[in-house]
């Protein structure tokens, strides 16, 4: 992680341009998957990007600014694979599948990334270059529907394209434009089963990606909302942390129970084996533990924050 920050997000502290331009801040959340898989979650901030309404403003107001933009995004946000010019309709309606790996060839994500030491050109490296990228993108990057696409649905919706979570509904957009209505940006998109991604960062990391721009619009504000719900939701389920909850009240009764104690004095009991029981609750999984053991930490980002320490709310209930 530090490598990908310091190397291609935010090289020499921010004060060179990184992948997608002078990066003038970042923050990353580390989340554990069900099964315990390690990903993250990163918001960045870029230097001399308006905010969506400025943006949406200068785009009607000026062509060229407009063109310049799209031409920037489609350059870093890939929604097709490597090398494909025109789009690839589904037929029938039906998603299209992936192409099947071979029995004997390894996934791609397993094999040897090519060197560019071991070219004579580096045309002859991009080619390389192109072939694996394409393969990772169909390994890593190629949407197939799952019980995750639907685990928001109400009882007797259906399980199709219209309500997958992940919005991948096989719709092809031929060319980059602004919605006449919304003003969002809608990319390019040639191909109805791969998902945003950058092909440099499929190559470095060899992991699904997911990379979006927050334009204008109102696509830009459903997808702050959806950014700032997401990293601020809770690890700890509802009907977990009510149990939790429940047990220490039950607890903290059983303590004082007969006794004539001051009310202050209890409620401060309460409210730390509240927060110890809710904390017992948290499942930690073994890569977690591994993460914070090598130093890998939960979040990673580029200004300081003043930390407000636990004994200070026991000091102010107290």
């Amino acid at each position: 992680m530090q490598a990908f920050i310091h190397k291609v997000l935010y090289p020499d502290n921010g004060q060179k341009p990184g992948l997608f331009g002078k990066c003038t801040g970042y923050y990353g959340t580390v989340e554990a998957q069900g099964r315990g898989t390690l990903h993250c979650h990163f918001l960045i901030w870029l230097e001399g990007n308006p905010n969506p309404q400025k943006l949406r403003d200068k785009m009607l107001s000026s062509v060229a600014y407009k063109e310049k933009i799209f031409t920037w995004l489609e350059s870093i946000i890939k929604c097709e694979l490597p090398g494909q010019t025109i789009p690839i309709y589904e037929l029938d309606g039906q998603p299209m599948k992936p192409p099947i790996r071979k029995p004997d060839e390894l996934p791609a994500t397993l094999r040897e990334p090519p060197h560019i030491a071991d070219f004579s050109t580096r045309d002859e490296f991009y080619k390389a270059y192109q072939e694996h990228v394409h393969d990772l993108v169909v390994e890593c990057n190629w949407h197939k529907h799952k019980q995750t696409c639907w685990k928001n649905l109400q009882p007797g919706q259906p399980h199709d394209d219209s309500t997958c979570c992940m919005r991948m509904n096989g719709c092809i957009q031929e060319k980059t434009e602004l919605d006449s209505e919304t003003y969002s940006i809608l990319l390019r998109c040639l191909h109805p089963r791969i998902n945003n991604h950058n092909d440099l960062l499929v190559f470095l990391l060899a992991c699904n990606i997911d990379i979006k721009y927050i334009g204008s619009g109102e696509a830009a504000k459903a997808l702050v909302y959806y950014v700032t719900d997401y990293i601020t939701k809770n690890n700890l389920s509802a009907h977990v942390g009510l149990k939790a909850l429940a047990y220490a009240i039950k607890q903290n009764d059983n303590k004082y129970a007969g006794m004539e104690v001051d009310n202050l004095v209890e409620e401060k009991s309460l409210f730390v084996k509240a927060v110890n029981s809710m904390m017992a609750s948290q499942e930690v999984s073994h890569q977690q533990v591994m993460s914070y053991l090598v130093g890998g930490g939960d979040y990673y980002c580029s200004h300081k924050f003043q930390i407000l320490p636990w004994y200070a709310f026991q000091r102010y209930i107290s």
